[in-house]
């Protein structure tokens, strides 16, 4: 495999002699005079690594340096200078360089140091290649906790998604059948991001499977044992957001506990005024937070035609290009707008909505949904 070098060096007489020992070592020399051109490269051409000297026409050898390392590039930087005080020195592996030789330096030992730094860069490659299929695959195991298909209700329609930000995180919701017409409908969102976040998730996945079915009717006591057992589990400072309802199918009702989760709304077929709408606030904190709560549970009736939409903060919380949170008041106003669709449809509609919302920026936070409509 031949490494390509960009060289970045105003002196022509270094450009070129740098250069053409760099060729008789079988690499590929890209050469730039100016930091903006040096810059450009970078961007275009992709570098296995880069010799970088620092005084340079137009943007500094500092200033590449920083704004490449800002653009989150981590191809090796050398810098080249004839400016060799600690200050200098400092200035550069601040910047972002991974190294600094000071000019006139020894071709040999030059060389040595651009050997090296490939050598860890493709050490590098093969590791995070490794990562990102351990990603994948936890990813895909990930994803087989979540329901593969709706829940049959004769009374609710029900549908929900999960998104993560990082192909692995901390959102799951879930559908248990905890009884004879019961449903258990639960959506979490464990702090943090990434693996930490997922390995958290997957244990609290397991307890709230297990014990739901064992506390039936009871919703706060199921509540108390899952906050009891998360935290005596995971390491302290790990925690999770927590919406756990429990319909009755033959009576139409839904008790529920809310566990510092972002309160779920309850949209009536009638609804005209904030009146109409029911939010489901939170009782208690977030589970694993403690060693002991003491959680109460509530009830409401749904009738026909009134929507559940129950979410984590990835979706009220998405921001568009102006930093506006897509908010809970755009919610119901989308709700509203198509109530007349079933879970499903509303659950792509509203997906949708807010990635048009974001605008192309990037999802900074799990996205989660659960919505049911009332037959």
């Amino acid at each position: 495999m031949t490494h390509r070098i960009l060289l970045v060096e105003d002196d022509r007489a270094i450009l070129r002699g740098l250069g053409d020992n760099l060729r008789a070592e079988s690499y590929e020399v890209l050469t730039a005079c100016d930091g903006e051109t040096a810059y450009r490269l970078m961007r275009e051409q992709q570098p296995d690594l880069v010799l970088l000297d620092v005084i340079l026409p137009i943007l500094s050898g500092f200033d590449v340096c920083r704004r490449v390392r800002g653009e989150g590039m981590t191809v090796p930087i050398v810098m080249l200078t004839a400016q060799g005080d600690e200050g200098q020195r400092v200035t550069g592996l601040d910047a972002g360089a991974d190294d600094y030789v000071t000019k006139p330096f020894l071709l040999g030992e030059l060389l040595a140091r651009v050997r090296g730094l490939l050598r860890h860069r493709r050490e590098w490659n093969v590791e995070r290649d490794q990562l990102r299929r351990d990603v994948r695959s936890a990813a895909a195991v990930q994803q087989q906790l979540l329901p593969r298909s709706n829940p049959i209700c004769e009374t609710l329609d029900l549908s929900g998604t999960c998104q993560p930000a990082l192909g692995i995180g901390g959102d799951y919701f879930d559908f248990i059948e905890v009884g004879p017409h019961l449903l258990g409908i639960v959506l979490a969102d464990v702090a943090g991001k990434g693996i930490p976040a997922a390995l958290t998730m997957a244990s609290l996945h397991a307890v709230v499977r297990t014990e739901a079915p064992r506390y039936g009717r009871r919703c706060a006591d199921l509540i108390a044992r899952i906050n009891a057992v998360l935290h005596g589990t995971v390491p302290p400072g790990r925690y999770a957001t927590l919406f756990y309802g429990l319909y009755d199918d033959e009576a139409r009702t839904l008790t529920y506990v809310n566990a510092g989760h972002p309160s779920p709304l309850v949209i009536r077929a009638s609804a005209s005024t904030t009146a109409a709408v029911a939010t489901l606030d939170a009782c208690v904190s977030p589970v694993g937070m403690f060693p002991v709560m003491r959680p109460t549970e509530e009830s409401l009736s749904l009738s026909t035609g009134d929507w559940l939409v129950t979410y984590s903060d990835g979706v009220s919380e998405a921001l568009d290009t102006n930093d506006d949170e897509f908010g809970r008041s755009r919610i119901l106003e989308f709700v509203a707008a198509n109530h007349e669709s079933n879970a499903d449809g509303m659950r792509d509609a509203l997906q949708a909505a807010v990635s048009r919302h974001a605008a192309g920026r990037p999802q900074y936070d799990d996205l989660t949904l659960v919505v049911g409509k009332a037959l």
